[in-house]
Parts: structure tokens; sequence; C-alpha cells
């Protein structure tokens, strides 16, 4: 099954800094309103078609402040008073644009409240992924900006009068380098966040007819604390009016060390029933085909430390070539005498406790049509 990313690129907010990118780019060979023009039209028209795609759409607020920043500097293109002196383009973008994200990260709190109180209720979600990711990416520009703070003041203190290659690289080179870092550091730590998620095993919450509800972490299902309804495949095997038994996998945190049938896990989120049950037998079975688990039974367990829904289903093994093949060599084969002299008597684990009547009436009623 392949696992979808946690996060996409739309998730990058700090894209919404390259109308700013592509006017400070542009200025080195066009003059500076004609490159604020250009990096102006670039926002609204991206901003236009953000939020004329409502199946796709994502608010990037960083675009929506880039692309305000640049309007309101074209503005001042058209007054008598020169605002931004020329050859200054880059370093006033990256100064005022900065200013703004430092409003934003020191106001972060009532800025999603307002969005929030704003937005519709359909919406409130997005929005507020939206707003923590563009909360995540100034404060990546703010971090990133202070080192640019530092160097021009390493540079005045090393020098008074610095020479042209340094105020070039200064004031033109790195505010573009610098938002084109952060783009690419929120991009890496979103790769990072995926990769970690991809790692996580989701297990999906249930309704008592099995409906998927919900999702939680593998970690989150086993806490004592749990208490969603989560769906569990068991397989017991069985020959000749025996059972296999085994002690219950040291990772498994409900009635360690008790005695159960050997196969058991968790429906995974995302995958189907009968992948589950494959996934299971397979990893007992990896050579064998004649053979496949019969669905019985589904029901509810819950006390006070667990909770689930129970797929269980019976395997009949009647060939030792295929027994010699699984990986139930560390199983035991247990008669149903032998089980029940141990009934109830905290032998067993309570799964297996509550379904051994069920499973002797099935196998009994298996094995008397098999001889007939």
């Amino acid at each position: 099954m392949r696992r979808r990313n946690v996060l996409s690129s739309e998730f990058n907010m700090s894209l919404g800094f390259m109308p700013v990118v592509i006017s400070i780019f542009l200025c080195n060979f066009l003059a500076q309103d004609v490159s604020l023009y250009i990096g102006t039209v670039i926002g609204i028209i991206w901003s236009y078609c953000l939020s004329n795609n409502p199946d796709k759409y994502r608010p990037n607020f960083i675009l929506y402040f880039s692309t305000i920043l640049l309007f309101v500097l074209s503005l001042t293109t058209l007054a008598p008073r020169e605002y931004v002196p020329e050859g200054k383009l880059p370093i006033t973008l990256e100064t005022s644009l900065l200013l703004l994200l430092l409003t934003l990260f020191i106001q972060k709190r009532r800025f999603v409240t307002v969005l929030l109180t704003h937005a519709r209720h359909s919406q409130r979600a997005l929005f507020a992924q939206s707003a923590e990711a563009a909360i995540v990416s100034a404060r990546i520009a703010l971090i990133t900006g202070l080192f640019h703070v530092v160097a021009i003041g390493l540079t005045y203190i090393i020098s008074s009068e610095p020479n042209e290659f340094f105020l070039f690289t200064l004031y033109v080179l790195l505010p573009d380098t610098i938002f084109i870092l952060i783009i690419i550091l929120n991009q890496i730590a979103i790769h990072s966040f995926n990769k970690l998620m991809g790692q996580m095993e989701y297990i999906p919450i249930v309704n008592a007819k099995g409906d998927v509800i919900g999702k939680s972490t593998l970690d989150e299902v086993q806490s004592p604390n749990n208490r969603y309804l989560t769906p569990i495949v068991r397989i017991a095997a069985y020959t000749d009016e025996m059972i296999f038994l085994c002690e219950r996998s040291k990772e498994t945190l409900f009635d360690l060390g008790k005695v159960d049938v050997p196969m058991e896990c968790y429906v995974r989120y995302g995958e189907s029933l009968p992948d589950a049950v494959q996934r299971l037998f397979r990893s007992f079975f990896p050579k064998t085909k004649e053979i496949e688990p019969q669905f019985n039974i589904l029901y509810h367990f819950k006390n006070n430390e667990t909770n689930r829904l129970i797929y269980l289903f019976l395997l009949n093994i009647e060939s030792d070539t295929i027994l010699k093949e699984s990986r139930l060599a560390y199983a035991k084969l247990w008669s149903f005498k032998q089980i029940e002299a141990n009934l109830g008597k905290n032998y067993f684990s309570r799964f297996f406790e509550e379904e051994y009547d069920y499973l002797r009436d099935i196998i009994y009623i298996k094995e008397k049509y098999k001889e007939s």
C-alpha cells in the first residue's frame, strides 16, 4: 500500500515569497518600478488563481502579504518623491516583508483568532492549518533574516567603508538568496516531517459496525488511556480437534505473557480487512497457497484496559509439509481437554477465554462434517 504524504508542497507557505524574489531578480536588468509592477501582477494573478480553485484552495497568507507589499511600493513609484532609492529595492523589500512577518509572529494568536472568527465553519480547519504553516514559515524567515542583519553589522564593524563587492552582496545578492533559502528550508522541513510521519503506523478508529470514523497512531491505540474502538484480526489455527497456542508476543501490551492463538494483528488505516488477513497469514505462511483463513465471527471486546472490534478467523492445517513451512514451530498443540483444565486460572488471554467455547463448537462441527 503506497503511503501518501501527510503534508504536500502546498503547505510550504514560503512559496508566497516568489513574487518578491522575481521582482528582486528583475531589478538587476530592468528599472525598479517595472520590476515592482511585474512582481505585483504575478502576486495578484497567483492570489486570484488560488481563490478561484475551490477544490484545492489553501490560503497562502505570505503570498498575500508579499503581494500587498509589492502593490504599496508600486503605488509609491507614482508619487513625485522617490521612496525607494535606486539600487535599494532588494533590501527594502526584504526589510519591509520581514517586519510584516515579525508583526504576524508576535500577534500570531490574535491573527489565528480573528481569522477563524471570520472564516466559514466549513473552512476553519483549512484556515487554521494554513495560518500555522504561515507562522512556521515566518519563524524560519525571521531566523534567516537575523543572520543577514548580523552579516551587515559585522561587515561595518570590520570596515567602515565596505567595497562595492560587499555592498552588492549584502544589499542586492543576499536578499534574493535569503528568500530562496527560506523556501528550500521549508521544503526540507516538510520532507522531513513526511518522512517521520511515514514511519508511523496508523490504526483506524471504527464504530460497532466496523465503519472507519477516524484514525490514531499505534502508540496512542496501545496506550492504557485509549478508549477508541479499533479493529483486530485474529486467526486461530487448528488440526484434528487441537488448537495451536503460544505465549503472546512481547510487543503486545495487553495480557502480556498469557497463552493465546499465535496470529493477531491490527488492521492498518487505509487497509481493507481482506488485505489485513492476507498480510497476517503471509507473515506466518509465506510459501503456502493451498489453505486460507475462513471468517467466523465479529465481536466487541471491551474492558478497563482495551477496546477492540475483533474479526476472528479459523485456519485448518492438515498437512505436515504446510506446518513445516510455517512460523508456527514455536506454537504447541493443545487439546480441548488440556485447554479446559486451565480455563479461568488466569493462564490464557482474555480474548481466548472469550472465544474458546465458540471455537470448540465450530471445530467439532467442521471435524464432524469432514468425517462424514
